[in-house]
Formats: structure tokens, sequence, C-alpha cells
């Protein structure tokens, strides 16, 4: 191709005359969206995916916890001392398992800002 031919294509892709340059700007435009809208519904997917396990696991504490928290209580109210071994070990039962749950919640909470940090 000669030097004219390829001044005359530039200047026509420039000034909005070569429809073949403009295309592929649009071709090439529309991929670069369409990929970050997919991104975009990943990431959301994956922020409802982990509220939901995050909500799961509340609830799962929840139950497991409600009998645990139930006996303290009774226990305390009933009379006895709060070092007496049954109210004692459902304590350190309540305080572990909600180690734990905090545990989850910071982890979760740290993998969705990395994956914000991604973007």
């Amino acid at each position: 191709m000669s030097e004219t031919a390829r001044d005359l294509k530039l200047i026509e892709a420039l000034s909005g005359l070569n429809a073949e340059a403009d295309l592929v700007l649009v071709q090439r435009t529309r991929r670069a969206v369409m990929e970050a809208a997919h991104q975009m519904r990943a990431t959301e997917a994956r922020r409802r995916r982990q509220a939901g396990i995050a909500l799961l696991a509340f609830l799962g504490l929840v139950l497991v916890l409600t009998p645990a928290v139930w006996m303290v209580a009774d226990d305390l109210f009933s009379g006895e001392h709060f070092q007496d071994l049954p109210t004692l070990t459902m304590s350190l039962v309540l305080t572990v398992l909600s180690a734990i749950f905090a545990a989850l919640i910071v982890h979760l909470r740290s993998r969705r800002a990395r994956d914000e940090e991604e973007f």
C-alpha cells in the first residue's frame, strides 16, 4: 500500500468517513461493555450467595444456641451460681460458637472487600 493511500485512509478514519474503522471501534466497545456487564452480574450473584450463606449460618447458630441460652438463663434465674458446672459449660459453648460466627462474618467481609478491589 502506498504512502498516499495510507494517509488517505487515516484522514478518512479521523474524519469519520471510514465506515470500516467505525465498525471496528463499535464492535470493540460493544465487547468491552458486554464483558463489564457480565462481570457486574457475576459480582452481584456472588454477593447474593454470600449473603445467603451468612444468613443461613446466622439462623443455624440461633437454632443451635437457643437451647443453650435458655438453659443458662433458667439456671441463673433459678438460683444456681454462675460458676456451677452446667452453667459454666453452656457459657463456654455459647462463647465458642459466637466466636466461630464472628470469624465467619469477618471472613465473608474480607472476601467481599477483595472481590470489590478486583474491579
